[in-house]
């Protein structure tokens, strides 16, 4: 998990070259926002990680399973460049490579599904936690703070049982919850910001500035699914799922800010509210938000390897554009002990 946040506080960092020109207060946020309901739009799909297995019906009771989860989606490249295009940076290393798939967001769960008696469902668990120790141990480490928790609830019901012939063919339901947050340092120069009052431009400063995120996602899933175990030894599957809930993400630039406004920041938050300006402002920076209520349709597929009781399951999504779905990648890998 330490490593899938420094790697997530990386793609967040806006790269240590200069900046080379100064945006407008208006035009930021606009940016930001744009790029917070992409993100918001990946943490919905990420939501429903850890709640499909290769598996699509695993029996009845008393077969159950066990399990980690890692998982990572990835947000599309086009929002991330906005926000380094608003300073006038190009992509840092590490985006830059993966400028074709985006950037990565990652989730860390463990699962637990068990069979139900006398009617062919399986019910199952997910949950994640990032403790505190670990989150000190990755400040220490990186200079990143960071907070995450999540929790799903899944039913499948099987359609058909697998036999000699048939696969296992499944429709599947599930809630699921996450909420976490990250703060990163820039690692840029101290930038400027600039707002129009009255005509006139005046610059706001931001001293060692670091990117903040918060984010939430209540989501409910659907699924239907088919695979079909060969030889003992590999399931293939492949399944379609519908995800419908909202995602928020809250967020911006944590500094102490100054400003060539007469009479300093008060002044200035009381000449815009005059002017009937915005006032992106929070108590630790200058904070703005988004939502995403857009449904996500996915497909998936993969396979898993299973060797005696332990199954390596290595999962495939793709989210293909739509009207207000924009495409999109992700995977996921599960180690689990299943009886």
């Amino acid at each position: 998990m330490k490593r899938f946040l420094a790697a997530l506080a990386i793609a967040l960092g806006l790269a240590t070259t200069a900046y080379s020109q100064i945006p407008t207060l208006d035009g930021f946020q606009t940016t930001f926002e744009n790029f917070a309901k992409d993100i918001a739009g990946t943490l919905t799909l990420n939501s429903s990680a850890g709640t499909t297995w290769s598996d699509a019906y695993i029996g009845g009771f008393p077969h159950l399973g066990v399990g980690l989860v890692t998982s990572t989606a990835f947000a599309p490249s086009d929002a991330v460049k906005t926000v380094f295009d608003a300073f006038g940076v190009g992509l840092p290393s590490p985006l830059d490579k993966l400028e074709s798939l985006g950037m990565p967001v990652p989730a860390l769960a463990a699962s637990f599904k068990i069979g139900l008696p006398f009617i062919p469902l399986d019910v199952g668990i997910k949950g994640g936690y990032l403790p505190g120790s670990l989150g000190d141990s990755l400040e220490s480490a990186t200079g990143v703070s960071a907070t995450y928790t999540n929790i799903g609830l899944t039913a499948r019901y099987a359609l058909v049982k697998q036999n000699i012939l048939l696969p296992a063919v499944s429709i599947g339901a599930s809630y699921n919850y996450q909420k976490g947050g990250i703060v990163a340092p820039m690692g840029i120069p101290a930038p400027n910001m600039s707002v129009d009052i009255g005509g006139t431009s005046y610059n706001i400063g931001l001293t060692e500035p670091k990117l903040g995120l918060d984010w939430s996602s209540n989501t409910f899933d659907f699924t239907a699914q088919v695979s079909k175990t060969l030889l003992f030894i590999l399931t293939p599957y492949v399944g379609a799922g519908y995800t419908l809930g909202t995602s928020k993400i809250s967020g911006g630039l944590n500094s102490d800010l100054t400003t060539t406004y007469p009479g300093g920041m008060d002044a200035l938050k009381a000449a815009m509210a005059s002017a009937g300006q915005s006032l992106p402002f929070n108590s630790v920076g200058i904070g703005y938000s988004a939502e995403s209520t857009d449904p996500i349709l996915r497909l998936y597929g993969g396979f898993s390897l299973n060797i005696l009781v332990i199954r390596l399951d290595i999962q495939g999504v793709f989210v293909p554009k739509l009207e207000t779905q924009p495409q999109a990648l992700a995977a996921s890998f599960t180690t689990r002990v299943q009886l």
